[in-house]
């Protein structure tokens, strides 16, 4: 199983997944992150605290807004700590989202990242 986290600022994750829900259906095993009043501290714990939850899943993609962002520095110290089991992708659109949530199953998380990376940029006219 690959576990989704979409954080961004304000509500721009929940936002686009929201969307692409619209777009494929109702989705599961995936969760949100605002920075919206949070600090860099809180933001490692909530991603922390998902991955401790779900840790029956055994990959997660962490997709941040942007490179260089509040929520970048925490989850490149999540990438870290559990190295093995965690992507992280910067600079997501609705092509990664929704390749994302159609392919986690059928992909391994090598292939579904280059997969993502490859439809990210496609997805740029």
């Amino acid at each position: 199983m690959i576990y989704g986290i979409f954080a961004g600022h304000s509500n721009f994750a929940s936002n686009a997944v929201e969307s692409a829900e619209k777009i494929i259906g109702t989705q599961d095993n995936y969760s949100i992150i605002s920075n919206k009043d949070l600090s860099s501290e809180e933001i490692f714990g909530l991603l922390e605290e998902i991955i401790n939850k779900n840790a029956k899943d055994t990959h997660f993609f962490i997709f941040i807004d942007f490179y260089g962002s509040s929520i970048s520095l925490p989850s490149v110290r999540i990438k870290q700590m559990h190295d093995s089991r965690v992507n992280l992708l910067f600079g997501y659109n609705m092509p990664m989202i929704l390749d994302f949530f159609i392919h986690r199953t059928n992909k391994s998380p090598f292939e579904l990242s280059g997969k993502l990376i490859e439809v990210g940029r496609m997805g740029i006219r």
